[in-house]
């Protein structure tokens, strides 16, 4: 007897054989019950979520003419019969084999024909997103207005390539991944049918590593029962999907985290022997690191810092994309996190640590600042210049002080009252920054705004991102003209705050943490200034004192010496 793989015998013969999708399955039965059957359906969703198998349910169900209280089919009746043998008038289309205009006009011209036997002629055009637009157009008229006799269902797993022209012509269901606690019963239920042994842990990581497609999962428990003969475990699965286990896991996130170079490239030469995907084995870093972002979150489990796992995720990403496109994804995988641990400030919280007790805090930049200037020698050491005075205003930088305590409160306001549409509007002005762009009095700040991108806003307040601190640093330096400038094209009163990319990462995160708290995010006026400007000529320190510190902290105390100008 040939054959067949568990994914085709096992294939759900009834609505209820179906696992989840419980809403879809509510919304075709009572359709059903009452008459009112579409003509047109469009099944979108993820793979392997049983989108194809409800169609050919669906098909079987509108035609059995002695069909069950419950909606099953009697599987006795001629067309039922017909069916099984694969009737001509349930036609499927492959769209990514068949996606021609030419194929679609062959369509047209046989739908008008009634069905040889059955009651409806069904169509299923599987990944119908693949049609090209000659094609799309082509169907257009008839799916609008297809014969009595005809019914189309369209699956699809990009639904937003299909053009809003054909959704609006459907009755859209949309398919949501298949739970893992629902793929873990449905494999070991198979398991046992088929006598085939394997242990609970190796299941569970077949139905998390399928992602929400049972056809996965089950393929999957198909080439592990070919792999091993006796029972199927944890480090099968793991062997032969070129995966590595959660404790080798953590013990590499544990190394990049602790800037242990030599381990990390001791690892990723035993990973590189073993033949693992380098893609995979980012993905499951990403994976693991998130759920020790969540933990610390939500279980207060703070083994690692929140900030150092979220830079990790970000680096891991870039890292994936870069992939694609390499020639030697071991040397990119190897230079990208070498890069990270040697630039990031990652920090370990110890593990003896008792819950309560006190850790002394890592020291600002402001308190490094500090104690740099606590270790320059006193004035009397060095010989200043006289004509370079602290007042000469054309040897200074322009200084500002931004009040840390508003700029929360600013980025709070700002989420709390958040507005999609706002934002829209904002976009949509944006561009008139390019008529700015050779202003004397604007010109300059309108080219730092072109730097920045729109991040949340507010009806009066606004985060804008930028990469580049010297562009941060600048509209600050230059914050009174810029709100002139944003209220000329806005039309508003806008405040704004800038963040770099990573800050503004981590606050979309925080924000996503906690955006169904009510008490978390709320509208707090301001009450001082978030920027003062220090007057050059009342601070000495900030010019050339600042040039001395800077020196020395590039250089080395031991390297600097200053000498008057002769």
């Amino acid at each position: 007897m040939e054959y067949l793989a568990l994914y085709r015998k096992y294939r759900p013969t009834k609505f209820s054989d179906v696992v989840s999708q419980e809403s879809i399955l509510k919304i075709l039965t009572n359709s059903i019950k009452e008459g009112k059957i579409s003509h047109a359906y469009l099944f979108s969703g993820p793979r392997g979520t049983g989108k194809t198998t409800i169609a050919k349910l669906l098909a079987k169900t509108v035609n059995c003419l002695n069909l069950n209280d419950d909606l099953t089919t009697c599987g006795k009746c001629e067309n039922c019969l017909d069916i099984l043998n694969n009737s001509s008038d349930i036609i499927e289309i492959d769209a990514a084999s068949n996606n021609g205009v030419d194929e679609i006009r062959e369509l047209k011209s046989k739908i008008n024909l009634v069905p040889s036997k059955l009651k409806y002629k069904v169509y299923i055009i599987d990944e119908v997103h693949m049609l090209s637009i000659s094609a799309f157009n082509a169907l257009l008229k008839t799916l609008e207005e297809p014969p009595s006799h005809v019914i189309f269902i369209l699956a699809t797993t990009e639904f937003y390539k299909v053009p809003a022209t054909i959704v609006s012509r459907c009755q859209c269901l949309s398919f949501t991944r298949i739970k893992t606690s629902s793929i873990e019963a449905r494999l070991k239920e198979i398991a046992n049918l088929e006598k085939i042994p394997i242990t609970d842990e190796a299941i569970h990581e077949i139905a998390v590593y399928s992602d929400g497609g049972m056809r996965d999962a089950l393929g999957m428990l198909d080439k592990l029962s070919s792999y091993s003969l006796e029972k199927i475990t944890l480090n099968d699965f793991l062997s032969i999907n070129g995966l590595i286990s959660k404790t080798d896991l953590d013990d590499f996130i544990q190394s990049i985290l602790s800037k242990n170079n030599e381990e990390v490239i001791q690892k990723l030469n035993q990973f590189d022997e073993l033949g693992y995907d380098f893609s995979k084995l980012i993905e499951m870093l990403m994976k693991e690191t998130r759920d020790l972002l969540v933990n610390n979150y939500i279980l207060k489990t703070e083994k690692y810092n929140s900030l150092d796992l979220s830079n990790l995720i970000i680096c891991l990403n870039e890292t994936y994309n870069m992939l694609k496109e390499a020639a030697n994804r071991r040397i990119i995988f190897e230079v990208k996190l070498l890069s990270f641990m040697n630039t990031s400030k990652n920090t370990i919280i110890p593990k003896t640590v008792a819950k309560n007790a006190e850790v002394e805090p890592l020291p600002t930049d402001k308190e490094k600042l500090k104690n740099i200037s606590q270790e320059i020698p006193k004035k009397e050491e060095f010989a200043l210049p006289t004509q370079k005075t602290p007042g000469n205003k054309n040897n200074c930088e322009k200084k500002y002080q931004i009040d840390e305590r508003i700029k929360r409160q600013r980025i709070n306001n700002t989420f709390a009252l958040a507005s999609k549409l706002l934002k829209n509007i904002v976009l949509t002005n944006w561009k008139n920054l390019n008529n700015y762009l050779t202003d004397l009095k604007y010109g300059e700040v309108a080219g730092l705004l072109k730097d920045c991108e729109v991040g949340v806003v507010s009806n009066t307040n606004m985060i804008l991102v930028s990469k580049y601190e010297s562009v941060i640093e600048k509209v600050y330096e230059n914050y009174t003209i810029v709100l002139e400038l944003l209220k000329k094209i806005q039309d508003n009163d806008y405040v704004i705050v800038l963040l770099n990319e990573t800050d503004f990462q981590n606050e979309v995160l925080n924000y996503k943490e906690h955006m169904h708290d009510k008490n978390y995010y709320t509208y707090q006026a301001e009450e001082k200034p978030f920027i003062t400007y220090l007057s050059l000529e009342n601070q000495p320190d900030l010019c050339y004192g600042n040039l001395v510190q800077k020196a020395i902290d590039v250089f080395g105390k031991e390297y600097v010496q200053i000498e008057e100008e002769r």
